[in-house]
């Protein structure tokens, strides 16, 4: 179920995830939270890589961002398959391959250093040509999953109406909800009532 009080949780612990989670099938009924390329530029600007100068450049254009939300939904497409192939152990496919480097090798990572009064700071910016940069930093984070997270840590949401994707960082390697504050809470709750119409 998605929060109305923040359209995109960044919850899961990865970008990647982030974006898979755009793209819900709570109880049969999909939901995808980047429909239109406002819906994208509203994302984009909330996981914070709207704030490049490349995209800076690129949006304002209705050609532009109908064409990188295309290729927002495909990189997406891609992330999912590749995912659930790396947690069963299957091969990853080609195209699925293919079309995550394809935006790794569109995206080239430079660097400023930034400094003031308080102290100094590197400001990664994507230099890469072309509004399909803007998306590196996803893909980048897909290529980091299944490099470096074992893939049984890589889970989708146990509360039936919700299935977000998140990464179980904790220590004993048993989280099952995407947020304790949203559906951990909702599972005591019902639980809790469950105990107390029993009684």
């Amino acid at each position: 179920m998605q929060n109305t009080e923040h359209p995109f949780p960044f919850e899961s612990g990865n970008l990647a995830l982030d974006l898979l989670n755009t793209a819900r099938d709570p109880v049969s009924e999909v939901v995808d939270d980047l429909r239109t390329p406002k819906d994208l530029l509203a994302w984009l600007d909330a996981s914070g890589l709207s704030r490049g100068p490349l995209l800076a450049q690129t949006s304002p254009t209705p050609p532009v961002t109908r064409t990188l939300l295309t290729e927002v939904q495909r990189l997406r497409d891609d992330i999912e398959r590749l995912l659930v192939a790396h947690r069963t152990g299957e091969v990853i496919a080609p195209h699925v391959l293919y079309g995550i480097n394809r935006v790794l090798e569109a995206g080239r990572a430079s660097a400023l250093l930034a400094v003031e009064e308080k102290g100094a700071w590197l400001v990664e910016l994507e230099v890469g040509e072309g509004p399909l940069a803007v998306l590196a930093p996803i893909a980048r984070a897909a290529a980091d999953l299944v490099i470096a997270t074992d893939p049984a840590r890589v889970r989708r949401c146990a509360s039936h109406p919700c299935s977000r994707w998140f990464v179980d960082t904790s220590k004993g390697g048993r989280r099952r909800w995407c947020s304790m504050a949203t559906c951990g809470n909702r599972a005591k709750a019902a639980k809790h009532r469950q105990r107390l119409a029993a009684e």
